[in-house]
């Protein structure tokens, strides 16, 4: 089995990351092509978000996982600038930095 993807409408993307075709780097990511990172809430208790090569999702370690993606960025550090603005908002919404389920809800905005 393979993993398997939300993307949510809202999903913050880095600045080089272009939306016109972010339905096909979405399939790209699916695929595990190389080249984009994904922002996920994490599964461990004491993380509140990874970020996962897309190249890394076919690894069977992520077999049979769901990834709720809250970001997309063409490279590490964009993906670092994406948990930080992820922060800022959660706390600006929110009022807490629950990122876990910032991102689950999918309502970024």
């Amino acid at each position: 089995m393979s993993a398997k993807f939300k993307f949510f409408p809202q999903v913050y993307t880095s600045e080089s990351v272009n939306p016109r075709k972010l339905f096909f780097i979405r399939q790209k990511i699916k695929k595990g092509k190389k080249g984009y990172f994904i922002v996920v809430p994490s599964e461990k208790e004491d993380e509140l978000l990874e970020i996962i090569g897309s190249e890394e999702v076919k690894k069977s370690i992520y077999d049979n996982r769901r990834f709720y993606v809250g970001g997309i960025a063409d490279n590490k550090p964009d993906a670092f600038k994406l948990v930080q603005l992820m922060t800022i908002d959660c706390q600006r919404i929110r009022g807490d930095l629950n990122l876990k389920e910032f991102i689950a809800c999918g309502q970024f905005f």
